[in-house]
């Protein structure tokens, strides 16, 4: 009970939390027995307990699962104490967690900025040492991006391998924030990860790699990697919404250096496709517009009635209009020209092991500069330009935080080849061994 107050105190000062659950009964002999978590109020199903993602509706009629999915089933077996659900932005559309039906989330950091999104509640509640490790999920940056304004460590897992024809599957992943990367290690073996596929298809699949051989840092710790990686570094924007600030470039220069300290070959280099993600951004609109309509669908079925566009904020119902007048053969259209781009910019990897770049452009922005109608969608583009195209490609990316000079966090991001999640933790371990930052009033 003394975890469960802990919460309850620290959230009435942040706002993180969506609602509490009931203890579960004890596993005493399971993996994780009796470990506090919480899971993002977004997707993952848990039998008869809330899930409102993040819609007033839907909380005001105490709409609940009615089954649990396989990660839900999987953290109840392996004896998780799962506390309770952590916010999220509306159907996780924003990447500010400011939803009409429960209020904003406060950043430990200065109470007056956003937590990001849309697993802002999760990385509020991991940074304010609340619970070590937090569930979320990530459509276009959900997770990295609420890790760099908290400053935690993030992972988005990724698909083994690029697929061969237009899948919208990568998109939408379930992942932690944690403390400590050594948390995010154990919950990649909890998602089957684990040390390396053992394909190839790790770090270091490219030139003069044996691709029958696990390749990357493997499980190095803090010893230094295997072998010198090639590294690329993006400094500048890649986006027309939002320019990358002068902090952000400064915590990727110091990564780059101490990386180059370690012994990597680290250059400026990067896909140039990413320069294409103003166009990125624009075609997508009818890929999230068709997974919204899903979700909408979905969340139906636990209200016991259709949602309509009333019963939702007046963004989340402009983008669930789209999806209306989408016809079929213009989102088969776009799924081409996306799977065109992914390949042209997975290619890439051929030549390097990692991108070091921003995870995002800015610093958390203040509460409403994300959630203002006439601006909300295209800064919301402009935050998610380092972090989105790795959501369409299925690649494994986490985010590294560390403090600026004035003394908020900042985010620099790693991203791999398909089945190098280990590898990048092993990468991350080495740049930054020690806890997260504490935020000074945590």
């Amino acid at each position: 009970m003394e975890v469960r107050e802990h919460i309850t105190r620290l959230d009435a000062a942040l706002g993180f939390m969506a609602t509490t659950l009931p203890p579960a009964s004890p596993r005493p002999t399971a993996p994780f027995a009796g470990e506090p978590l919480l899971v993002k109020d977004l997707d993952l199903k848990l039998a008869n307990t809330p899930l409102w993602r993040g819609n007033h509706v839907l909380r005001e009629h105490r709409a609940v699962s009615s089954h649990d999915d396989p990660l839900g089933r999987r953290l109840r077996e392996l004896g998780f104490d799962i506390v309770g659900r952590t916010k999220s932005a509306e159907f996780g559309l924003a990447v500010t967690t400011e939803p009409f039906a429960y209020g904003p989330v406060r950043n430990p950091w200065d109470h007056e900025r956003s937590a990001g999104g849309s697993s802002g509640g999760s990385a509020c509640a991991v940074a304010a040492r609340a619970v070590r490790i937090a569930h979320g999920t990530d459509l276009g940056g959900s997770l990295r991006i609420p890790a760099a304004h908290c400053g935690v460590f993030a992972l988005k897992p990724g698909l083994v391998r690029l697929p061969t024809t237009p899948t919208f599957e990568a998109w939408n992943q379930h992942g932690f924030l944690a403390g400590r990367v050594g948390d995010l290690r154990r919950m990649l073996l909890l998602l089957g990860r684990g040390q390396g596929q053992g394909q190839g298809e790790g770090l270091g699949q490219g030139e003069g790699q044996d691709q029958g051989q696990v390749s990357g840092t493997g499980r190095s710790g803090t010893d230094g990697p295997a072998r010198p990686l090639r590294v690329g570094v993006l400094a500048s924007a890649v986006s027309s919404a939002i320019d990358l600030d002068g902090g952000s470039v400064e915590a990727v220069q110091w990564m780059a250096d101490k990386l180059s300290d370690q012994g990597h070959h680290v250059l400026p280099a990067h896909p140039r496709v990413l320069e294409q993600f103003d166009q990125f951004a624009t075609k997508s609109l009818p890929v999230l517009a068709g997974w919204l309509a899903e979700e909408v669908a979905d969340a139906s079925k636990d209200l016991g009635r259709p949602l309509t566009e009333a019963d939702m904020e007046p963004g989340t119902a402009q983008m669930l209009a789209m999806a209306a007048v989408a016809t079929p053969e213009a989102v088969r259209d776009v799924a081409q020209w996306l799977h065109r781009l992914v390949t042209d910019l997975t290619a890439w990897w051929e030549w390097f092991d990692v991108l070091l770049s921003p995870t995002v452009p800015v610093q958390a922005p203040r509460l409403g500069w994300l959630s203002d109608p006439d601006t909300a969608m295209r800064r919301t583009f402009g935050m998610m330009q380092y972090t989105a195209m790795f959501n369409a490609s299925g690649q494994p990316a986490v985010n590294i935080p560390c403090v600026g000079s004035n003394g908020l966090p900042y985010g620099v991001q790693l991203v791999g080849a398909y089945g190098s999640e280990a590898d990048l933790l092993d990468l991350a371990e080495q740049l930054s061994p020690e806890e997260a930052p504490t935020p000074p009033a945590a």
